[in-house]
């Protein structure tokens, strides 16, 4: 993490780099530069470009042409200024050098960079990073009497560091904005300005579109070790970090806790009373007897205490609650519910990212009236034709009279069933149409067989085929019957159908 305590990086994170070098670059030498993705490496705190300066010269050496950039911002101690503020600064330098790598680039980010890197991934939309290594980052915030903490704050000890952290003054500090005091969680949880954000542990109205952006990163390497010796836990490189009692908890272990509860309780206390009374030979003497009283004592005992952390799109409804809820940027409509981040599950009757349309029931497959369907907001209502009437189950006609109209709605009914009349009418037209139209596409079948045995001397014609074709002129008269009794009928439909009903404004 830092660079004033004994060359920490180019001695040691080198030789740990080489094993993943092969996931940045290609193993088989380049003839060209543009055969290698660029490489962009952001430092820690208090560190500079020239603490990488080995890094640097050993991808040169082994992959001659490869671009890389070793981002001189935020040096010394201006890494201590607010890590929100240098995620503005590197994304800035960072989106030239994507734009000129169409096919991707791979990031390296050392200790406090690696946050910086992890903040930058999650709010840039439109990122290429392929892989992303995070090199001794504090993932989980950082703990701990480290060299760093005593010649920052020297008469302060890490267990009253929080006081300082977890004030607006303490947040403008990088080194506060990931400071994770595991003994007062509430503290942290409405206090930290980046960590509890980037980790989705506390609300933001951004959270699932920063989850979004993160998911584009190809490969993701974490690395860490006990031998560290400024991260601590050590553990928090890969996600790990204390309970109440500081036990590492892995991260797959941080839904239940072993925490300490201290509490009193209420009990009988003996107390013992000297009192004068008579002895033997009616001398007066001095003894004791015991009396109760209430008295509280105070009581310690381990209880497994289940903590749930959320991921990103998903939140607690307050900082205590042990389930986490889905987090839609755009409400669900209609009665439907947030089930995932951004993933609306629609009441019936509704559909849509938002369960905004309105589904159509009566277009499905699925037959939902013996007769007629109506759809309407959000359902759908079933009709029945002249003479029948919706059963108890509202969607089957029957026959039976239906309940008389009062005089108010004799007009309402007299128009809905000109309305039904119409339509059964312009129905019933359709299908003629399309009976007259299979029909002609078989008399012109007919015809085109006609004409090519006709053509033929009678003499050769045999009696079958004789027999044969007589039969066929039969059929064929008899269907162009059909068809001029179709057409008269089809046009007296027409010209008897009646006019729409007028409005209830044009009714004398």
């Amino acid at each position: 993490m830092l660079g004033l305590w004994g060359q920490r990086f180019p001695s040691v994170w080198v030789l740990l780099l080489l094993p993943f070098l092969p996931l940045l670059l290609p193993a088989a030498p380049a003839s060209h530069g543009a055969s290698y993705k660029p490489v962009i490496v952001v430092h820690g705190l208090f560190d500079s470009s020239y603490s990488f300066r080995h890094l640097l010269e050993y991808i040169n050496e082994t992959h001659p042409g490869t671009v890389v950039t070793v981002l001189d911002l935020f040096d010394g101690r201006e890494s201590l200024r607010p890590l929100w503020e240098q995620v503005q600064g590197f994304r800035e330098a960072v989106v030239p050098i994507m734009a000129k790598a169409p096919e991707g680039v791979h990031l390296i980010c050392y200790s406090q960079g690696g946050l910086v890197c992890r903040a930058l991934l999650s709010v840039m939309d439109e990122h290429n990073v392929d892989s992303f290594i995070s090199l001794s980052s504090p993932q989980m915030g950082q703990y701990g009497d480290t060299d760093y903490l005593k010649w920052l704050f020297p008469t302060s000890m890490r267990s009253n560091l929080y006081r300082i952290c977890y004030s607006p003054w303490g947040q403008e500090f990088s080194i506060c904005n990931y400071w994770h005091d595991p003994h007062h969680d509430d503290l942290y949880l409405n206090a930290s300005s980046f960590l509890a954000l980037i980790n989705g542990e506390r609300d933001h109205p951004n959270a699932t579109a920063w989850r979004k952006n993160f998911l584009r990163v190809g490969r993701l390497v974490l690395i860490g070790g006990p031998d560290d010796g400024v991260i601590t836990p050590w553990q928090s490189s890969f996600f790990g970090f204390y309970d109440a009692n500081e036990t590492v908890l892995e991260m797959e272990e941080q839904l239940t806790l072993v925490v300490p509860l201290r509490y009193n309780e209420s009990y009988s206390q003996p107390v013992y009373k000297p009192y004068l009374t008579l002895c033997a030979g009616r001398r007066i003497c001095s003894t004791y007897r015991t009396t109760y009283r209430v008295a509280w004592r105070e009581v310690k005992r381990e209880v497994q205490q289940t903590h749930a952390i959320c991921c990103q799109g998903w939140k607690k409804r307050h900082p205590g609650a042990l389930t986490c809820e889905a987090i839609c940027a755009k409400p669900c409509l209609n009665r439907g519910v947030c089930v995932g981040p951004d993933k609306c599950e629609c009441a019936p009757g509704w559909g849509g990212k938002h369960c905004h349309v309105d589904v159509d029931e009566c277009r499905t497959s699925v037959m939902l009236c013996s007769h007629h369907c109506f759809n309407t907001a959000g359902s759908f209502t079933c009709g029945c034709p002249l003479g029948l009437v919706l059963g108890p189950d509202g969607r089957a006609c029957a026959e039976g009279s239906p309940e008389p109209p009062t005089s108010a709605s004799i007009l309402s009914v007299e128009v809905r069933e000109a309305e039904h009349d119409e339509r059964t009418l312009r129905r019933e037209i359709r299908e003629l149409r399309g009976r007259l139209e299979r029909l002609e596409q078989w008399a012109a079948q007919a015809g085109a067989w006609v004409r090519a045995v006709l053509p033929m001397p009678p003499e050769e014609l045999r009696a079958e085929q004789v027999a044969e074709l007589w039969g066929r002129g039969d059929r064929i008269e008899s269907l162009s019957d059909q068809v001029l009794l179709l057409e008269e009928k089809l046009g007296t439909c027409e010209s008897s159908c009646p006019s729409p009903p007028k409005p209830l404004s044009q009714l004398p």
